[in-house]
């Protein structure tokens, strides 16, 4: 019999229900901390096989009643205080942590066919409900998780059990009874952008992931060309838009069509306690937005200059505060001022174009970007930029610009290419909000931070691609910080926050 001292119970099914029992007895939040403890200390010590499988199945029903309840709880908490953050963390810890030692089992090896395929089954069920509370409490993905999925997942393949039946007691996995159909479920609700949505929405998101997963279409085979998102299985990165549209599958990707979900949600088949208009836009998104690509109004379009990428847009607008510091010295400097700094060539904003080539004052060449039309739509949160020489990736961040007009924000959500005018089109979200750049402080590299709306109720930040933390602090050099509250959206390109000044 395998025991440790630090473990609350012998490895006996006798004691372990006599432990679960005592935590009966105890409130919810202190009976979770001890039940967290206890998983990781099961992680921490190497117990056989045949004799840690029944313990995580007995575990399995506790765990996810705690982690429900605490969510439950905090997502109707804004006050955004120490202790609901150390909440939300223990709720999506909680299935984390005993998905990973499913995980722990199965990479044992030598298990037996049925107890291997249970542990897979399992550990993507408990991934499902850890990244449920990841989006409701708006925290950065969990790349381990993902690459976690991408090992079950080829391990499954291995076995030939993908399909195969799986037997639950548990209500909560009712829904999905086969690896697949758990693993389809998962990746639906990641791809549907929960964090882009408001909270009272999420739970009706993983629903609607858990009651459709089935029309969800996976495939891995590299001639598939029609698909709207994909899922790299030799990364650690969650499924996201396809970055080109109309290209082979990418070998050790695979691809997922929505367009069958997207068509039910249209229909109005698939029943859901969404908004009408949260409805639709998820229709729309996961249609690849074809409705707005066909309904461009008619008539001339407007012209604009387009930077895409974090680091480019960064390098663009720090050089116009210096064009603007400039201009405000030169109007400043007295007229009898026997001083030559030679400001006297970069005239006030409002009397030319301060980004004219010829008569710019830095001698390194900038990057100003590359022209486009933006075509209008009847949909108002979104326009179309026509190109027919700019490369972007889906996804993306750019930057709109021209002379005596405020700069924007827009992230690229689709593209197209058009046959009548035979140029791309790059289907844009625009940004409502002032935008402005800060320099963060960092000693070591050069960053900075994008800020949307900074004086609206929803102000906003962009970051450069990168691990951030939740109630974390990221220190300005104009003396403030920035207090990250929830991650809205990640990706190899950027991270967007909502974030108050501290």
């Amino acid at each position: 019999m395998a025991t440790d001292n630090n473990l609350p119970f012998e490895m006996t099914t006798d004691a372990l229900n006599d432990w679960l029992q005592s935590l009966s007895s105890l409130p919810n939040t202190q009976a979770a901390h001890q039940l967290g403890q206890a998983l990781k200390q099961l992680k921490e010590q190497k117990y056989p096989a045949s004799e840690l499988f029944p313990v995580l199945i007995n575990l399995t029903p506790l765990t996810l009643h705690f982690s429900t309840s605490l969510s439950s709880i905090l997502s109707s908490d804004t006050q955004h205080s120490d202790k609901v953050f150390k909440l939300a963390k223990l709720s999506m810890q909680l299935p984390r942590q005993l998905a990973l030692l499913f995980c722990q089992l199965v990479e044992s090896k030598g298990l037996a066919a049925g107890v291997l395929q249970t542990c897979i089954y399992y550990a993507f069920q408990l991934m499902g409900y850890s990244l449920r509370c990841y989006n409701l409490f708006y925290e950065m993905p969990s790349t381990s998780l993902w690459k976690k999925s991408a090992s079950l997942y080829k391990l499954a393949v291995e076995n030939d059990c993908l399909a195969q039946p799986q037997t639950t007691k548990l209500a909560e996995f009712k829904a999905q009874l086969t690896i697949e159909s758990v693993l389809k479920r998962n990746l639906l609700f990641t791809i549907l952008a929960p964090t882009l949505f408001k909270t009272d929405e999420i739970s009706h998101f993983f629903q609607l992931a858990n009651d459709s997963a089935h029309l969800l279409e996976i495939s891995v085979n590299r001639d598939t060309h029609d698909f709207g998102f994909y899922w790299d299985l030799k990364s650690d990165i969650p499924p996201c838009p396809a970055k080109k549209n109309y290209r082979s599958l990418p070998e050790n990707f695979m691809a997922l069509n929505t367009t069958r979900i997207s068509h039910e949600l249209q229909l109005g088949t698939i029943s859901t306690q969404l908004s009408p208009s949260t409805q639709n836009k998820l229709a729309l998104m996961l249609s690849g937005y074809r409705q707005v690509f066909g309904s461009i109004i008619p008539g001339l379009p407007s012209s604009s200059k387009l930077i895409a990428g974090f680091n480019s847009i960064c390098a663009y607008l720090q050089e116009q505060n210096k064009l603007s510091k400039i201009s405000q010295l030169s109007s400043q400097l007295p007229e009898t001022s026997n001083h030559d700094f030679n400001l006297s060539l970069v005239p006030l904003e409002h009397q030319r174009n301060v980004f004219d080539a010829d008569r710019r004052p830095f001698t390194k060449q900038q990057n100003l970007g590359k022209g486009v039309n933006l075509l209008k739509t009847p949909n108002k949160s979104y326009l179309i930029a026509e190109s027919r020489g700019l490369e972007c990736w889906t996804g993306d961040i750019v930057l709109l610009y021209k002379e005596q007009h405020p700069v924007s924000l827009a992230i690229i959500r689709q593209q197209s290419f058009s046959e009548l005018s035979n140029a791309n089109h790059f289907l844009l979200e625009h940004l409502s909000g002032s935008c402005n750049i800060y320099s963060i402080v960092n000693s070591s590299i050069d960053t900075n931070a994008l800020l949307v709306g900074e004086n609206s109720d929803n102000p906003q930040v962009f970051l450069a691609a990168g691990k951030y933390v939740i109630d974390s602090k990221i220190p300005l050099t104009i003396g403030k910080s920035l207090h990250l509250i929830a991650c809205i959206e990640s990706n190899n390109f950027f991270a967007r926050f909502k974030f108050s000044f501290s």
